[in-house]
């Protein structure tokens, strides 16, 4: 196992989007091959290591379809266009990608060292738990290698074989078409193995963009939703508290309703005073990270809500 056996894939909207995480790539690996699936020409290619595949698909799993289509190495590297790796991230999957019963090698996506005022901000939220699965996990490297239940794919190493096996991943999803592909992978005797030596650094927008992409994130979730299972319970939570939040009306008709939802509701306010405690590395940005936070856990509801009427419409 060498680097010749590996691809780096990575999908994006346009290659101007892609061009600082291939510069850092180019850092660490100079000549190993990389896909880039996007939507955009580009006019100018010198790299002979670096493949572009221009497509007007939407969906981030279609577009990893294509690219692995197009691979011709044993192993692919799956990295977000906004992410960049650590030195040795590739060969620090090769002693696990020979482990039994391991099927994809994932790692921490943790914050670039270089970050403005609102980037560190929106990288602290996203240490809390009413954010990110694992936060300990992604969001730092201090956890000890293990299998983990999930770990999202702009950090995923596995090989070809695997996820050809498993028909890849869904194309008709905008979103979560990674957590799909984990559940699938479970109904097999491979696991997702969760490596903190394979680090990649990713980066944070902005406050809005942060918003944003949590709304569209919840917007597009009704394909996971709709599959009824234990496993996808976790993402019915934020559709419940947003409806719970719209159901204010009745406590102007029933007292007893009026208690219960002040009394949740409080609730709800202790837990994001002590998360925002928690991950908090200056009490000067306690009301600021406060606000994100309520507002980062709140919008996929707000997001879920409204898919469920744009899908009832494609079910039409």
């Amino acid at each position: 196992m060498n680097l010749n056996d590996f691809t780096i894939i990575i999908p994006c909207i346009s290659f101007q989007d892609v061009k600082k995480c291939i510069q850092n790539i180019r850092k660490n690996y100079r000549s190993i091959k990389i896909i880039i699936s996007l939507n955009k020409n580009v006019k100018k290619n010198n790299d002979k290591n670096l493949k572009i595949i221009v497509s007007k698909f939407k969906g981030i799993g279609k577009k990893r379809n294509i690219a692995v289509d197009k691979s011709k190495t044993k192993y692919i590297a799956f990295l977000d266009s906004d992410a960049f790796p650590e030195k040795n991230w590739i060969e620090s999957s090769f002693k696990y990608l020979k482990k039994k019963n391991v099927g994809i090698v994932a790692g921490p996506h943790v914050d670039p060292p270089t970050q403005n005022y609102f980037q560190k901000i929106v990288g602290i939220v996203k240490k809390s738990y009413l954010i990110t699965i694992h936060p300990n996990f992604q969001k730092n490297d201090k956890k000890g290698a293990q299998f983990l239940s999930f770990s999202p794919s702009c950090n995923w190493i596995l090989s070809k074989k695997l996820f050809n096996s498993l028909n890849q991943m869904d194309d008709g999803m905008l979103r979560n078409e990674d957590w799909d592909f984990v559940h699938k992978m479970k109904k097999t005797n491979y696991r997702l193995f969760y490596s903190p030596e394979t680090l990649v650094y990713h980066e944070n927008i902005s406050v809005k963009h942060f918003i944003k992409k949590r709304f569209i994130y919840g917007v597009y979730n009704w394909p996971i939703l709709k599959e009824l299972n234990i496993n996808n319970f976790y993402f019915f939570l934020p559709l419940f508290f947003f409806l719970f939040l719209l159901s204010f009306p009745l406590s102007f008709i029933s007292n007893t309703y009026l208690i219960f939802y002040f009394s949740i509701l409080s609730l709800y306010l202790f837990v994001v005073l002590f998360e925002t405690l928690r991950i908090l590395n200056n009490i000067k940005d306690f009301f600021l990270v406060l606000i994100i936070l309520i507002a980062g856990n709140i919008s996929p509801g707000i997001g879920i809500f409204i898919g469920f009427f744009n899908y009832l419409k494609k079910r039409v």
